[in-house]
């Protein structure tokens, strides 16, 4: 599959945060986008440095009541599944969220 512009993925992302906001009455739903991380270092100083996205480009997560339902995306925005997290689990997913990826995209409270 081709990868698409950044503007359309964008569109797409948000389009799919406002469906989830409207449709499933979230209390928020805030899109992610993982952290650039070091895959390859060659030399003492790294005078290569190859760096990219382990695992999934985006994370849509929406937040109603005491949980946090996960959505992963692809490259294009597609989604590829979900995870759901209740009471505890929930803020420790968060926490670990929080840390490795930068928002993208914000909607609700």
């Amino acid at each position: 599959m081709r990868k698409m512009e950044t503007r359309l993925i964008l569109k797409r992302l948000r389009e799919f945060a406002l469906c989830e906001l409207k449709e499933k009455c979230a209390d928020r739903v805030v899109v992610r986008r993982g952290k650039l991380e070091s895959l390859l270092r060659r030399g003492w100083l790294p005078q290569l440095r190859v760096r990219g996205i382990k695992g999934v480009d985006y994370l849509t997560c929406v937040f109603r009541g005491d949980s946090l339902r996960v959505y992963f995306m692809d490259t294009n925005g597609v989604s590829l599944g979900a995870d759901e997290f209740v009471g505890d689990k929930k803020a420790e997913v968060w926490g670990e969220i929080v840390k490795r990826t930068k928002s993208v995209l914000s909607f609700g409270q």
